[in-house]
């Protein structure tokens, strides 16, 4: 359980020190990749946390978790994103 919470809290502490990034003019590729890592950590503190998670959940949640950061981040935080006017 320990270990579940401290790779949430990780992932997320990336996650937002990647969005710091968009600032600091990092190159798209890295930025992205450190978006997907930091999604992909906290899908795994995810699973860690819950009783018995099963196979399929080991497969699909990070790499879900990793695809939904980077559409995230880039949606919504992205200098000149979509959803920015």
């Amino acid at each position: 359980m320990a270990l579940g919470i401290t790779a949430i809290t990780v992932g997320t502490a990336a996650f937002l020190v990647g969005l710091g990034g968009l600032r600091a003019g990092r190159s798209v590729p890295v930025w992205t990749a450190e978006l997907a890592v930091a999604g992909a950590v906290i899908a795994i503190g995810g699973l860690l946390v819950q009783q018995e998670p099963d196979t399929a959940s080991w497969i699909i949640g990070p790499v879900a978790g990793a695809v939904m950061s980077v559409v995230h981040g880039r949606t919504v935080f992205a200098p000149g994103g979509p959803f920015r006017t």
